[in-house]
């Protein structure tokens, strides 16, 4: 596989639009968030990975001869592994279509590395249930605070990685804080992922004992509440088997709108 320079990015893109989950690729394309692409032929390509620092890999295209198939195990030896190595991390994955070739490469002839397959769904906000929940919402506790801030997009662990520009190691994302006690509990925030007015959100509630409490769906609402004022339009992403994020993004008037497989690599401790 062939690494592309920032300026030949935009030639992936027709293998990515038109589906929501590929908007994490398309951020990395048009420069909104860190990333490295990969081609098998720079001219006319037929397999694209578009790799999101500090995330995920986003692989499109066909294995139309063995050759392809030997670039894209080759990738993963030669490229992916050594970084996940200096990252000290062992695991990696791959977000595609469902399509039986890869089944069979990565399931069946990649021997080297442990791999399972799970599905996820990307989900779109249905405004008029998302207004309708925001006022059930009548009050909030008086004993929590509520900060909107700006996070970074990237871990400080990631900063010494020759490939990230430095507008990335100090780039920000809008986020809300929730806070107990002096304690943060949750934290809800747009991820980075960004392409034209729609964007990807985290949330996560860091206490134990506070979960099951509201505090996500309330730090969600701020977020997303604040974001629409600026025509931006929230995506929910989570795998099949996280039923609290799923009844979470229902809960707050999202719709499923498209599931597709990802590969989870382990590599060798």
């Amino acid at each position: 596989m062939l690494e592309l320079h920032f300026d030949k990015f935009t030639i992936v893109e027709p293998f990515f639009s038109n589906k929501k989950n590929y908007i994490p690729a398309l951020s990395v394309i048009h420069g909104n968030y860190p990333g490295r692409v990969f081609v098998d032929n720079e001219q006319k390509p037929n397999i694209a990975i578009v790799w999101a620092i500090g995330r995920w890999m986003y692989l499109e295209g066909s294995l139309t001869s063995e050759k392809n198939k030997l670039d894209v195990s080759s990738f993963l030896q030669n490229i992916v592994i050594p970084d996940c190595r200096e990252r000290k991390t062992n695991w990696f994955e791959i977000y595609t279509s469902d399509d039986e070739q890869w089944d069979a490469l990565f399931l069946e002839e990649t021997q080297y590395l442990k791999v399972n397959k799970h599905y996820e769904s990307v989900y779109t906000l249905n405004l008029n249930k998302f207004n309708q929940v925001k006022k059930s919402i009548a009050s909030v506790e008086d004993e929590i605070e509520i900060n909107i801030m700006n996070f970074d997009i990237l871990p400080e662990s990631l900063h010494h990685c020759s490939y990230i520009s430095d507008e990335f190691k100090t780039k920000k994302s809008l986020g809300v804080e929730i806070k107990k006690e002096n304690q943060v509990i949750t934290i809800c925030k747009n991820n980075g992922f960004i392409f034209r007015n729609e964007y990807f959100i985290d949330v996560d509630t860091f206490v134990k004992k506070e979960r099951g409490k509201g505090h996500a769906t309330i730090a969600a609402i701020q977020l997303i509440d604040l974001l629409l004022e600026s025509k931006m339009y929230p995506l929910w992403e989570t795998m099949h088997e996280n039923i609290p994020s799923h009844k979470l993004a229902l809960r707050l008037g999202f719709e499923v709108n498209e599931n597709y497989p990802v590969y989870a690599f382990i590599t060798e401790t």
